[in-house]
């Protein structure tokens, strides 16, 4: 009788058994890779395994990099969040961010550790563990580099614009009908002239590239501009959201529309530069700056000869 009554009281205890064995909240992150070029972003992955639902469960703690990291690290979502159903009633929670590094020149080339500030998932606070991205500069390895200079956002040049004063002259009330009636025809011809046509992209581009050279600004802010000028006349020129993609991204999106290799590896050796004084703060000197410029421009020329891409 005893072996029945253990074998019922088993079978009776292990819907209970194999619920307290249920494992809780499991947190992971992985970088898509571990080292990437000056620059250039790395993507990670932060997923979140608990009991179902685990949509609205998840509470993001603002900002999400803890302190250290977030004066390392850009941080942006790349996507929407997904929720997965996995066996025994649990759920994966999962969100790919973009990361793009701002790495002092003496981190440059060591392991970067990007860590988490707590989330809450039904309350209960977990960490993602820390991960760690080894950040390489472009060039010669043992090029020398000055101090670096803080991360500031693209500043384009406005275009030229044009003020038109109106002037009212008082008139007599009896006069006033029989000059509108005269002056509309004249009106009219008048703001035809000057209506402001399109300008071209390039012309746009050589415009503004001239009127930097002139303006005697120099170091990062003429890098800054230059990419800046020519990311927005790929944009206007070719339709492709230069001004939203990295260095990398634009690259591969002009091999993608089949720019001849010439073209294409000129505009990635132009900002690839800029990209040195404004991420690693590899400042152009004066002889540089005009150099930067000049070669811009003769890039925009050839690229707006008939036998150009696009």
């Amino acid at each position: 009788m005893s072996r029945p009554l253990t074998a019922l009281f088993l079978f009776l205890l292990l819907p209970a058994m194999l619920h307290a064995q249920q494992p809780g909240v499991i947190a992971s992150a992985k970088a898509e890779s571990t080292e990437v070029k000056l620059s250039e972003p790395v993507r990670l992955t932060l997923t979140i395994e608990g009991p179902a639902p685990m949509r609205g469960a998840v509470q993001l703690p603002e900002p999400l990099l803890t302190a250290d990291a977030n004066g390392s690290w850009r941080i942006r979502t790349d996507g929407e969040v997904e929720v997965t159903p996995l066996p025994n009633g649990r759920e994966q929670w999962k969100r790919v961010y973009r990361l793009d590094p701002f790495v002092p020149k003496e981190l440059l080339g060591k392991p970067l550790r990007v860590t988490f500030n707590p989330v809450t998932v039904n309350g209960q606070p977990v960490t993602w563990p820390a991960v760690d991205v080894t950040v390489k500069r472009k060039g010669a390895a043992d090029a020398p580099l000055p101090e670096p200079h803080a991360v500031t956002a693209v500043e384009d040049l406005p275009p030229p614009s044009s003020t038109h004063s109106r002037v009212w002259w008082p008139v007599l009330a009896g006069a006033f009908v029989f000059a509108c009636a005269c002056a509309v025809p004249f009106v009219v011809v008048l703001l035809r002239k000057r209506r402001a046509k399109p300008v071209p992209p390039g012309e746009w581009a050589r415009a503004t590239l001239a009127k930097l050279n002139a303006s005697g600004a120099n170091g990062a802010v003429i890098a800054e501009r230059v990419a800046a000028i020519l990311r927005r006349f790929v944009e206007r020129r070719f339709a492709i959201p230069a001004t939203k993609f990295t260095t990398t991204e634009l690259s591969a999106a002009t091999t993608e529309q089949g720019w001849p290799v010439e073209e294409a590896e000129s505009l990635r050796a132009l900002l690839d530069e800029c990209d040195l004084a404004k991420f690693a703060g590899d400042s152009p000197d004066d002889d540089r700056s005009r150099r930067l410029i000049s070669a811009a421009g003769d890039w925009v020329d050839n690229l707006s000869r008939p036998h150009g891409p696009g």
